[in-house]
């Protein structure tokens, strides 16, 4: 990559004619009619294409996940029966959606020529209000379903209405943390071609789960498996947003199909911005109850999140927001209730921590309110809540989403905070004050628990080259998170081998025919253990080629690439040349083997975050002075990458901390299309962090590793919040994101008179 030898989407565009997509311009209308003749017409186009005229009339893109049926009768978990269509054919419901493909020989015409589509809307009323959108009043979105809700899910333990009526404190609030999502550096794109000798499709996406795309794309076509290939080129970032089936995607392989010619698609960041999965968008009521000492008795929240006019993941982010609202504390009793929201705005998937940050930001924040209540520290309430050794494992009435009852499987969860206060002690707002004049300095903290590791399986493939190297492959698209480096540490651990002998290729559908993808820190986990088995398998599989090379039957011993029967050895370039055409055991094939790895369920992880803000005295802008992570985790494969990790998801956090959102108008108009209006931190503010490592073993996997990719993430909010009402002496209770500079500036003058 640093060489400028990345190949990614767009550098396949080559020999292609361009796509680009018709997409609405109302939040909310009927079709009457769509007129493409003038369009067809103009140089250079070789058609435009609705969803009749590609055979999609009425086809709906699958839905992603499914909770186990033991999870969904442990919540009465209720999912409304989605249909998100590749092409609106006769309703739109948000600003963006596409309905027409157009193709021309180059992407310039094809813009031309894409305004000269013509549409014919009859306006409907447009929903944008999440809670709103839940009441009897509301339009429905999509009149199959009867109203707007696409999800809900309640389950209780502990009584804690007892609770509650006996409790010494009661605190409760209302908490939102706004639209925003991961604007990779690379959009997203797409490139087709019919293969019309093998009859098949050839697509190259930037996604993060090229075999969940293919089996979409078979589920619209009917086609089968061996009808498509899906490969990844290098992609340029995903952190959820790619880890989505888009629209695009089936479009372009039925297109290629259809015209027979190769097609590209490349999204530009206007397009980006409304069109793309977005994400968070969280509203949370809750209440909690305290003993006198501010021990927690009972926990309660009901949330709603908005997801727009759909989402594939529905099921995922409000389970994961669920059950990570039990957070890294002892909670005796809880009760939550969670309900996602049909609203006329862009969809949502899954973005970095996937509802974790948002069932943090709001257990976080009820926890420091009750902390001013009580008059404790933010420090002392977390220690006095936090599980420890003696109490993990700690297991929970409630089974996880693959239907297995939790547990958290960590070492000792209030450790992190002793850590992270040695990281970033309290004493240093000091040294800020003096450095920050203009600034008025607060000290926030915030704890976060994470499952990771989630199943069901991976899949890794292992072969020995003809030059005695091994190439490598797994299910877990790499989106620059250093799967070449990792996965190769990896195989040439097991296989006792140089790193150099291992080259690590990304994985297609051809290649490697089944796997799941990246998402929810599950890549070293699981793909990282296939290799490992995969590795251990093509040693076992190669004993048996050595004992007939070598004509005997007793044992033999491997080490360091060398396979030995008392004094006669064999390595694998040996056994490749011999595996050769010509060779004493000619073949012709290669020794290749692939391995799945299965999981019961997942391993959990925790951490606790620190921060130092500013916020400047007259223009209530806020700086991160400085930031520090203790998290648990297991083995570190490569401890430059988990670090890397880390520091990646605090900028994303603090992102969506203090400037991010997508905002709509009443009426749905997106208001966040460029970047003037939807901010991005700077590499200015964020400032170095401080991470440790506290290495807890874990028995899920053979290699002994722990999620970590949204650690960085998912305790940001809460920690930068809780600093800013430190900054402000009590003047602000933080309760959304992005904390507004302007609602600082009110408190100060507020506080000053």
């Amino acid at each position: 990559m640093l060489a400028g030898r990345g190949r990614f989407l767009a550098d396949r565009a080559a020999g292609a004619h361009h796509a680009v997509f018709v997409r609405s311009s109302e939040a909310h209308a009927r079709i009457h009619h769509i007129d493409t003749a003038a369009a067809a017409r103009m140089l250079g186009v070789l058609g435009v294409y609705t969803a009749a005229d590609l055979g999609l009339t009425g086809a709906s893109i699958p839905a992603l996940t499914t909770p186990n049926p033991e999870f969904t009768a442990a919540t009465n978990c209720f999912l409304a029966d989605q249909r998100l269509p590749v092409l609106a054919a006769d309703t739109v419901h948000y600003i963006g959606q596409p309905i027409a493909v157009l193709v021309a020989e180059d992407r310039y015409r094809a813009e031309d020529a894409l305004e000269a589509v013509a549409i014919d809307y009859a306006p409907l009323p447009a929903v944008t209000d999440p809670v709103a959108a839940l009441g009897p009043d509301s339009p429905v979105l999509f009149g199959h379903l009867g109203g707007n809700e696409a999800a809900r899910l309640e389950f209780s333990f502990g009584a804690p209405e007892h609770a509650f009526a006996g409790a010494e404190h009661v605190v409760e609030g209302t908490y939102r943390m706004n639209r925003h999502g991961a604007i990779p550096l690379e959009g997203r794109g797409v490139r087709a071609a019919f293969d019309a000798q093998r009859q098949r499709v050839e697509l190259w996406t930037s996604t993060q789960i090229p075999h969940t795309v293919r089996d979409a794309i078979c589920a619209v076509t009917g086609w089968t498996p061996q009808d498509i290939t899906v490969a990844v080129p290098d992609v340029g970032g995903g952190f959820g947003t790619k880890a989505n089936v888009y629209a695009e995607e089936i479009a372009l392989a039925v297109l290629a199909r259809h015209t027979g010619v190769p097609v590209i698609w490349v999204e530009d960041r206007q397009e980006h911005l409304i069109a793309s999965a977005q994400a968070r968008d969280q509203v949370h009521h809750t209440r909690m109850a305290l003993d006198a000492d501010g021990h927690i008795l009972a926990w309660e929240d009901s949330f709603i999140a908005d997801i727009g006019a759909g989402s594939l993941w529905v099921a995922g982010i409000v389970a994961n927001t669920a059950i990570h609202l039990l957070g890294p504390y002892r909670v005796p009793a809880a009760h939550i209730t969670g309900r996602a929201a049909l609203t006329n705005k862009t969809l949502t998937a899954q973005y970095r921590g996937a509802g974790r940050p948002e069932a943090t930001f709001a257990l976080e924040r009820t926890l420091d309110a009750a902390a001013r209540k009580i008059g404790l520290s933010t420090e002392e309430i977390r220690r006095r809540n936090l599980l420890t050794a003696a109490d993990l494992p700690y297991s929970r009435p409630l089974p996880y989403r693959d239907g297995v009852p939790i547990s958290f499987d960590g070492g000792d969860y209030r450790a992190c905070l002793d850590s992270v206060s040695n990281l970033l002690p309290r004493n240093e707002i000091e040294r800020c004050a003096a450095e920050h004049p203009d600034h008025l300095i607060g000290y926030g903290l915030s704890s976060y628990l994470e499952a990771t590791g989630r199943g069901p399986h991976e899949t890794a493939r292992i072969r020995l080259l003809s030059d005695g190297g091994f190439e490598v492959t797994a299910g877990a698209a790499a989106a620059g998170q250093g799967h070449e480096t990792v996965f190769a540490q990896v195989a040439a651990e097991a296989l006792g081998v140089p790193m150099e002998c291992v080259r690590y290729v990304p994985a297609d559908t051809e290649r490697l025919p089944e796997g799941v993808g990246t998402f929810a820190s599950r890549s070293a986990i699981l793909a990282g253990s296939a290799v490992h088995e995969a590795a251990g398998k093509l040693v076992d599989a190669a004993m048996e080629h050595v004992r007939r090379l070598l004509g005997v039957d007793g044992p033999i011993d491997y080490a360091h690439g060398v396979f030995r029967a008392g004094r006669r050895m064999l390595s694998w370039l040996e056994i490749a040349r011999a595996r050769a055409v010509g060779g004493d055991a000619e073949s012709g094939a290669a020794l290749d083997v692939t391995a799945v790895f299965r999981v019961e369920t997942v391993t959990w992880t925790m951490g606790v975050h620190a921060a130092i803000v500013g916020v400047h005295r007259r223009t209530g802008l806020v700086k991160v002075l400085r930031y520090a992570v203790s998290h648990e985790g297991g083995r570190e494969i490569n401890p430059r990458i988990v670090e890397g990790q880390i520091v990646g998801g605090v900028a994303q956090g603090l992102g969506g901390a203090l400037f991010e959102q997508w905002r709509y108008s009443d009426a749905g108009q997106p208001l966040s299309t460029t970047f003037a209006a939807y901010h991005l931190p700077l590499s200015t503010d964020v400032p170095r962090v401080a991470v440790e490592h506290l290495h807890v073993d874990t028995p899920v996997n053979p290699i002994g590793v722990r999620g970590a990719g949204e650690s960085g993430t998912i305790a940001v909010y809460a920690a930068v919040a809780g600093a800013v009402d430190d900054a402000l002496c009590g003047a602000v209770h933080v309760d959304s994101t992005p904390i507004r500079p302007g609602d600082l500036c009110r408190a100060l003058a507020g506080a000053a008179s």
